[in-house]
Formats: C-alpha cells, sequence, structure tokens
C-alpha cells in the first residue's frame, strides 16, 4: 500500500510541515453482520441489506478517503470499530480512535497517519441513544493539538439537544483540550449564527465555511435546501499559534462528480455513497 508523505516546504532556514484534515459522515457504514443495535434498514437480508451492499458501501466510502488525500480524517456514522480498522488498514495509516455507546446504532472515529497520543470518549447523560464526543490529541511535527470530533442530534429533535451537546463540547475543550483545538464533524445545526453552538462558543472559534462565498457554503441537501451542517471549527488560539498554523484558504467541499446526483445533490447511502459532502483543510507546522 502506498502511503502518502506529509509535505516539508522550507523557506531559507525555516521549514513547514503540512498536513490537511478532514471530516466525512460517511453516512450508515454498516456491515452484514447482526449485532442488534442496527437500524432496521441494515438488519441483513430482512431489507435487502446484504454482504454486497455492504461491501459495495465500504468500497465507495475508502474510495472517497483515498481521494481526499489527508493525513488526519474524522468520521461519523460508522456501526463499528472493525470497520474503522479496516479503512485504516486499506488507507496505509497506523493510528485510529473509535467511540460509540453501548447500545447506540453508530459512533465516531479518526484515522491517522500522526500518532494519536491520547484519545475519550465524552457521554452525554440520557443521551446514551445519541453519539459521544470523541476528543483525541494527536502529535504532527512536534505539535500536539487536539480534535473534537462531533454527531449532534439530527434535526428530526428538539433544539435542546444540540444545545445541550454544545455545553458539554464547550466544557470539555475548556476542561481537558489543548489550546490548539479543531472542533468537527456533523453539527446538524443549519444557521450557524443563531445556533447554540455559537451562543455557547462564541468568538473563541473560528468557522471556516467563512473562507467560502455565500453560495458555496453546502454540503448537504435537507428538505430540497442547500445547507452546511457539517464544520470545521478552529480555535482562536490555533489561528494566533506562530508554529502551528492554518493555510489560508485551504478549506474546501470535496464535490467530485461522481458523487453527485444528476440534480448536483450528493447521491445518499443507497446509491453506495453518502448524502453528505466531505470537509477538508490543511495546515502547517512552522519548524527552526
Amino acid at each position: 500500500m502506498k502511503i502518502l508523505l506529509p509535505v516539508i516546504l522550507c523557506a531559507f532556514s525555516l521549514c513547514a510541515e503540512e498536513f490537511c484534515m478532514a471530516a466525512y459522515n460517511v453516512e450508515n457504514l454498516f456491515d452484514a453482520k447482526k449485532d442488534g443495535t442496527e437500524y432496521k434498514e441494515f438488519i441483513p437480508s430482512k431489507y435487502g441489506w446484504s454482504e454486497e451492499e455492504a461491501e459495495n458501501k465500504f468500497k465507495n466510502t475508502l474510495r472517497v478517503l483515498k481521494d481526499l488525500k489527508s493525513e488526519v480524517i474524522a468520521l461519523q456514522e460508522i456501526e463499528n470499530e472493525d470497520l474503522l480498522k479496516r479503512l485504516k488498514n486499506e488507507l496505509g495509516f497506523k493510528y485510529h480512535a473509535f467511540g460509540k455507546n453501548k447500545n447506540a446504532a453508530v459512533g465516531l472515529g479518526i484515522v491517522s497517519k500522526y500518532e494519536i497520543v491520547k484519545a475519550q470518549n465524552f457521554s452525554l447523560k440520557g443521551y446514551e441513544r445519541f453519539r459521544p464526543i470523541l476528543h483525541a490529541k494527536i502529535k504532527a511535527g512536534g505539535e500536539i493539538f487536539s480534535i473534537f470530533v462531533n454527531h449532534f442530534p439530527s434535526l428530526n429533535n428538539p433544539n435542546y439537544m444540540r444545545e445541550a451537546y454544545a455545553n458539554a463540547l464547550a466544557h470539555h475543550m475548556k476542561n481537558g483540550g489543548e489550546k490548539k483545538s479543531m472542533l468537527l464533524g456533523d453539527f446538524n445545526i443549519i444557521d450557524y449564527e443563531n445556533s447554540p453552538l455559537k451562543e455557547v462558543l462564541g468568538d473563541g472559534v473560528y468557522d471556516l465555511w467563512n473562507e467560502l462565498p455565500k453560495k458555496s457554503r453546502w454540503n448537504y441537501v435537507y428538505k430540497t435546501e442547500r445547507n452546511a451542517l457539517d464544520r470545521i471549527l478552529l480555535s482562536k488560539s490555533l489561528l494566533e499559534d506562530a508554529k502551528f498554523r492554518y493555510v489560508k484558504k485551504s478549506f474546501s467541499v470535496f464535490k467530485e462528480k461522481y458523487l453527485l446526483d444528476s440534480k448536483n445533490a450528493p447521491k445518499g447511502n443507497f446509491r453506495g455513497f453518502s448524502d453528505h459532502l466531505p470537509l477538508k483543510a490543511c495546515f502547517e507546522i512552522i519548524q527552526d
């Protein structure tokens, strides 16, 4: 398996190691084994879900992850750790972290070329059927940074549930994260400026959607409307760090044609892909 190495750029006496992060809700990546926690559509042999369907979904997901060309990838809606390990191995990555509540159908994952020095899950009391918040500390180029992988309750649930997640995320950022933090994933928030996440985090983070013109700020279609349910948020302390830098204008939505249908919307799970499009951003670590 060919492994892409991080880019090392040098100018005069300074070198910069550049790498990219991605966030992707893969939409229900299930295997074909019956575990008892599946959504009914993914119970093997009952609703048409089979070994063939599961393998097709896995191969399509792997294709997207390879094409993203990112060193660290945050994933949502993965059934189990075995599937995450298989993705990691197929990509030629070395590290992973996984989080899932006991009775939930899907969980969260990270696959990384860089060392994950610590990983832990934060579950919200009373929200066990949903996802935890997955926190990992990653070491790259001698620097350690935090990522918080999120999948808030869907828009079919009342807003107070997403508010609870926003408060929990802010708490764990303050008490357990590095100053250099990234918040990635599916926040299930359409209007960020008027959301509980914005209310709780205030001006402490920067939303990378601001890098794109308004007409391009979407990666999901909700009730025929284009929306940005997924986000990459950067802590202000990360943006102000002298050695760990966001590469300006590197934020993008991965919109390859094979992911889109005839209406230019994501194809969705039952066409073998996802109803979300991945997000990507790049960073550089300045080395003396």
